[in-house]
């Protein structure tokens, strides 16, 4: 796992190797092992390495094939290289000088071409150059899991694994983008293809960008798909646990230590009853001070019943929440709001002291059905419209404002709240509706006017059209496929991506693996989403069936949240009310200094819960502090 970054002059003019350094030093967290650049003429690479795999000189980057046509600048893992690799050697008499997967993608393009990158199974971000073809080659794995930021600003072409990256040249330029803001300040996050920031986009999951003769082109080489076959939970319960046992053999693959990011939940205790008796893989888990966020008890007894050592990260007992906000914010680059990342960035710091790589659940409940909102969906479609839009609307106001001072993970009256707005918003609008920070009717109350222009435009339009482009049968089909490639890789995998790598850890996500994605994709609706009883029955099956306790197999599903209204009024209430009382001018001219303001009185004083309009403001407020140099410190 590493960081790549790069320049192609479409002018032709040669690429300066001293911006291509600055590039790279400002990816030395994703890759402290080692950095080199590498140019010809017109174009360059940057690479900063994390040595997982053939821990030699052989294995560093930018790596070239024999003849120097082929060059790569590469991150991520290709779990199935060993099979790429007796391929290359059998069919085209490839000769391999290293034990480093990234050594068969030079050989493989030169044998496969473009087909290649759909024969990797693996996490990736690539930058390929063919000199005799003049033709630059931007690859992003399957699902999404290693993001790749890139622009086009003139003649010149950058790109790089963190956005941070592109703007280390002096030359690129720094402007927010109103709508990609629009869309952060609604969902947290801006999309899988967008950002916050203008010129830069992100090359899409299962997507190749293509640059030849200053022309850009795109292909897509996969995207998850759901067409029924298997109807039963026993049969999906059978395929899924020796597949599951398959993959996790083939992610531990490394020269340096593995463990597990360890929840209380389903889908990591899965992962750690399939490495039970496999070794010593160190699971690591978070821990809250507030009861209901915290899952450590079912955590510790995974470990106990697996043999696998444990280790519990008290995340409440943070000493400098404001400093931990500014080193998340500083690795979100401006993209993703999302209140869990403090905790994971302390949980992956911790892992650091035994581990280089992890393993993760993360992805589990888009294929496997384990959000509330699918449910929701469900019943949205069925007696949605039996309730008038307008009083749908009214009613999720009302218990918007009821949520005053419960500090519970999910009180009923926020659920209730976020349930009813997004009836009123009906269709293929409510699904996406009901993950919003910033509610739709507190819009036109604090924009300013650089944002003025979109209160009536949905920033969720994006979200509903990959809802409705979806190749489902049904819509509940429809927003599971718009939320494995929309909502999950714009939010959830660039958090995991951004707060792992800014500790240099490398997270490894087996329910991401095509072939169990596939296998999902495979069950009809109802063994993923069934109408009554638990959510994700086939995992809680499967754990079962691994000789899980009831109390792990059972529990409900409680997810990887921070008690943000408690954070804002307790340990981040200075910083809070420096940036919302003392300097909300930092958020102009986007939003309303005196709204803002105001919106911050009335959550400090339990009038009203706004802790989720507020945070993805606390978070571009620190980013643009942070972008332009002026920094915004705690109240004494």
């Amino acid at each position: 796992m590493c960081g790549i970054a790069g320049i192609l002059n479409l002018d032709g003019r040669n690429v300066d190797p001293a911006v291509l350094e600055r590039m790279n030093a400002t990816l030395i967290h994703r890759g402290p092992d080692a950095g080199e650049i590498w140019h010809d003429g017109a174009v360059g690479f940057a690479h900063r390495r994390l040595a997982i795999r053939d821990l030699t000189d052989a294995g560093r980057q930018p790596m070239s094939d024999p003849s120097g046509r082929i060059t790569v600048t590469y991150n991520g893992e290709i779990y199935n290289e060993a099979a790429l690799r007796a391929e290359l050697a059998r069919d085209f008499g490839t000769v391999f000088h290293s034990h480093c997967d990234t050594e068969v993608l030079p050989a493989g393009y030169l044998a496969w071409g473009d087909d290649l990158f759909a024969r990797i199974e693996g996490i990736f971000a690539i930058a390929l150059w063919d000199k005799d073809e003049r033709r630059l080659v931007l690859a992003r794995d399957s699902i999404g899991a290693k993001p790749l930021f890139f622009s086009q600003v003139g003649s010149t072409l950058r790109f790089a694994s963190e956005i941070k990256g592109i703007l280390a040249d002096p030359a690129h330029p720094r402007e927010f983008d109103p709508d990609g803001l629009h869309r952060f300040l609604a969902m947290g996050y801006v999309g899988p293809t967008a950002t916050t920031m203008r010129h830069i986009r992100q090359v899409e999951p299962g997507t190749l960008t293509i640059y030849q003769n200053s022309a850009e082109t795109s292909r897509r080489f996969w995207q998850p798909r759901r067409a029924y076959r298997i109807r039963r939970l026993d049969e999906a319960v059978d395929a899924f646990l020796p597949l599951l046992d398959r993959v996790v053999d083939d992610q531990l693959i490394s020269d340096v230590p593995v463990g597990v990011l360890q929840s209380g939940g389903i889908d990591s205790s899965l992962i750690a009853y399939a490495l039970a008796k496999r070794g010593q893989f160190p699971l690591v888990t978070a821990s809250f001070a507030e009861q209901s966020h915290d899952e450590s008890a079912i955590a510790s007894l995974v470990a106990q019943q697996t043999g696998l050592p444990h280790r519990i990260v008290q995340v409440s007992a943070d000493p400098d929440p404001a400093a931990t906000l500014a080193r998340v914010v500083h690795h979100f680059d401006g993209q993703v709001a999302d209140e869990s990342a403090g905790p994971l960035l302390l949980l992956t710091a911790e892992l650091r002291r035994n581990a280089t790589v992890a393993l993760s659940g993360d992805g589990a409940d888009e294929f496997f059905g384990g959000y509330p909102t699918y449910r929701a969906t469900r019943l949205a479609e069925r007696f949605g419209g039996a309730i008038p839009a307008g009083v749908a609307r009214s009613l999720g106001q009302l218990m918007y404002r009821a949520s005053r001072t419960d500090e519970t993970r999910l009180p009923a009256t926020a659920l209730l709240s976020r349930f009813l707005l997004g009836v009123a918003a009906g269709g293929s609008l409510a699904h996406a509706e009901w993950r919003r920070y910033v509610p739709d009717f507190l819009v036109s109350r604090i924009y300013g006017p650089a944002l003025r222009h979109l209160e009536n435009v949905s920033p969720m339009a994006g979200y509903r059209t990959a809802i409705e482009q979806a190749d489902g049968p049904t819509l509940l089909d429809r927003c599971l496929i718009a939320d494995q490639t929309y909502h999950l890789p714009a939010g959830l995998l660039m958090k995991t991506d951004a707060m792992s790598m800014a500790n240099g850890v490398e997270i490894r996500v087996p329910f991401l693996d095509r072939r169990i994605m596939e296998l999902s994709g495979a069950c009809s609706s109802d063994l993923i989403v069934p109408p009554g009883g638990p959510s994700k029955p086939l995992l809680r099956k499967a754990l079962r069936a691994k000789g899980a306790a009831a109390e792990v197999w059972g529990a409900p599903k409680r997810g990887f949240n921070n008690p943000l209204s408690t954070l804002l009024r307790g340990p981040l209430r200075r910083l809070a009310e420096s940036i919302f009382q003392d300097s909300p001018d930092i958020l102009a001219p986007y939003l309303q200094p005196d709204a803002v303001r105001t919106l911050w009185r009335e959550h400090a004083g339990l009038e009203t819960n706004h802790a989720y309009a507020l945070w993805p403001l606390l978070t571009f407020a620190l980013w643009r502090s942070q972008l332009e140099g002026n920094g915004i410190a705690p109240r004494g």
